[in-house]
């Protein structure tokens, strides 16, 4: 009888352990689970400004069974994160700085106005003319208000707004002189003038009572030329453009012809100085 139920039992339990079926290991992925994972695949983007990642972590039991991915949160910074794609905005570049002497050299400007609180230079950088031929030396004031130097061949002397319109006249000269015209190389070849220019500005930059009217261009004596620009009452400059320059060669030239060689008093002037 104890046999007869003994085998009962054993067959119950079999049928039992029969009915169960061991549960399915979690599938071999990117780990990540969920949204995560549906996306690791293709998703370039990302979110710099979320400070919690979601992982998902495997465990395993002692007897060696996968169970379902166990999701926790990890805490972590912007800078744990790595950033790709289009958060990657690359290397910052700095952006040129603006050259405020640009105006200066356009060679057809009269009239050259410069931003409020523009650059005062503190100090004079002579003019380049390279190899052509042709100079311009010197710094000249004339300081049209009471009590001012007239005239003034210090570069320290000068106001600030002379100043600028000074070395901005010089900036000019250098343009010009990039490509120099070729009446101004016949005159200094075919004269007795050697191409000496000198560096004088009107200031009118405290005068109450008078303003600038125009830049000029005067032979003083036929050895030298006066490179003449004015500084007007608002800071403004008016500079020596190359139109004046031909224009003076060609007066200077005519002046030559007639005075062996001689060019003094030889002149040239903006012909539209309000324009």
């Amino acid at each position: 009888m104890r046999a007869l139920v003994f085998v009962c039992i054993c067959l119950l339990f079999t049928a039992c352990a029969a009915e169960v079926e061991p549960e399915p290991a979690a599938p071999v992925g990117s780990g990540l689970g969920g949204k995560l994972d549906e996306g690791a695949a293709s998703d370039t983007s990302c979110d710099p400004g979320s400070a919690d990642v979601a992982v998902a972590v495997e465990w395993t039991d002692t007897a060696g069974d996968t169970t379902a991915a166990d999701t926790t949160v990890a805490d972590t910074t912007e800078a744990d994160v790595p950033v790709s794609g289009p958060c990657d905005a690359g290397p910052e570049v700095e952006e040129p700085a603006e050259d405020m002497w640009a105006i200066a050299r356009d060679v057809t400007v009269h009239h050259v106005i410069f931003p409020e609180g523009s650059e005062v230079p503190a100090s004079y950088d002579y003019p380049y003319g390279g190899d052509v031929g042709f100079s311009l030396g010197g710094t000249e004031f004339w300081q049209k208000w009471s009590g001012g130097e007239n005239p003034t061949y210090s570069y320290g002397d000068g106001s600030p707004n002379g100043k600028r319109c000074m070395y901005a006249s010089a900036r000019r000269w250098e343009a010009i002189m990039a490509v120099v015209p070729e009446a101004l190389v016949q005159l200094r070849d075919e004269s007795n003038w050697g191409g000496s220019f000198f560096n004088w500005n009107d200031d009118y930059s405290n005068d109450s009572w008078g303003d600038g009217n125009g830049a000029r261009l005067w032979a003083w004596r036929t050895s030298l030329v006066k490179w003449i620009s004015q500084t007007n009452n608002d800071g403004s400059c008016y500079l020596p453009t190359l139109q004046m320059v031909e224009a003076l060669a060609a007066d200077c030239m005519e002046r030559a012809e007639d005075s062996d060689g001689e060019i003094q008093g030889c002149s040239a002037k903006e012909p539209n100085p309000f324009n």
